[in-house]
């Protein structure tokens, strides 16, 4: 019980600091934030072997938990045609490009689907959801989740200053950010240099986007599963995806309230024990790869929404 109690409290623990900190700013992810924290505590300890049975038990509790809870976070109303259409081009054409740029620089399949499925959808939620379904090592989950954290911290930068080189009015910049950065955070910390209105558009932009997941996790299971094997649906997928379905259909919204922190930081609890369960060496192997292949995908994705933006008039 002892050893099992050590893994489960310091999971809690890192989940409270990393939630408590996602509330200073929005760019602070509190799931990120979580598995970095877990990743440096196991790393300096001369024992981590105490904590091993204890993550187990947490990741196997609270993962499926947070994954379940987080369909009643996908909560679309009813939105505008006009800006769907639009966003599923750009979403197909980040996840493609993500997707094949990774794999030309022969990272690993499951590493590449993870990245493709953080930067087309919702970040490290998405990253978080589609881990245990693809059965990803947890160095390939923590690997995809730091990529997509430095990608969007690169990128709130970057984007005002390639929205200044090129023109871009208030709208047209809030299309830039809502459909194209991984977080949400991230988004209402870019599109706020324009304005307010600009921030209202990119997240609507943005919650299209997330709408997406219930498809990304399809997609994400199909292209990983090996030939001749077949594949089932976990228990907390069927659960996400009724709760998805029941959330647009009935009025939830205090049941959608309550259960964002709680699925937030079932979430973050569970990446603070797979951070836990990474060493350090494993992580260094991958070097700079995922990261410029990543950052190549984005000049691709620039020049296609550049292209789809040039023939949909938004």
């Amino acid at each position: 019980m002892s050893k099992k109690f050590t893994g489960l409290f310091f999971s809690i623990s890192i989940a409270i600091i990393a939630t408590s900190l996602s509330y200073i700013h929005p760019t602070f992810e509190a799931l990120v934030i979580s598995i970095i924290l877990g990743m440096l505590f196991s790393n300096i300890l001369e024992d981590r072997n105490i904590l091993n049975e204890g993550v187990e038990v947490t990741i196997k509790f609270f993962l499926p938990v947070g994954i379940a809870l987080y369909g009643l976070q996908l909560h679309v109303g009813r939105p505008d045609l006009k800006l769907v259409f639009p966003v599923v081009i750009t979403y197909i054409s980040i996840f493609a490009s993500v997707y094949m740029v990774t794999q030309f620089f022969n990272i690993k399949k499951k590493t590449s689907i993870l990245l493709a499925t953080g930067m087309s959808t919702c970040g490290a939620s998405a990253i978080a959801i589609v881990s245990p379904l693809i059965n990803a090592e947890s160095e390939e989950t923590s690997i995809s989740l730091l990529t997509i954290m430095v990608y969007g911290l690169m990128a709130m930068i970057l984007y005002p200053v390639i929205g200044d080189l090129i023109g871009l009015n208030p709208m047209e910049f809030a299309f830039l950010t809502g459909t194209s950065l991984p977080m949400l955070g991230q988004v209402k910390v870019a599109a706020s240099t324009c304005g307010n209105d600009c921030v209202n558009m990119a997240v609507k932009y943005k919650l299209i986007r997330i709408s997406f997941l219930a498809f990304v996790i399809t997609l994400s299971v199909l292209l990983s599963r090996e030939r001749g094997k077949g594949f089932f649906i976990p228990w907390f997928v069927v659960a996400f995806l009724l709760l998805a379905v029941s959330v647009n259909i009935f009025n939830l919204e205090k049941l959608t309230r309550i259960s964002g922190p709680v699925s937030r930081f079932t979430l973050s609890t569970a990446l603070a024990a797979i951070g836990m369960k990474v060493d350090f060496d494993s992580v260094s192997e991958a070097g700079g790869k995922p990261v410029i292949a990543t950052f190549l995908a984005l000049i691709l994705i620039l020049i296609a929404m550049y292209i789809t933006y040039s023939i949909m008039t938004i």
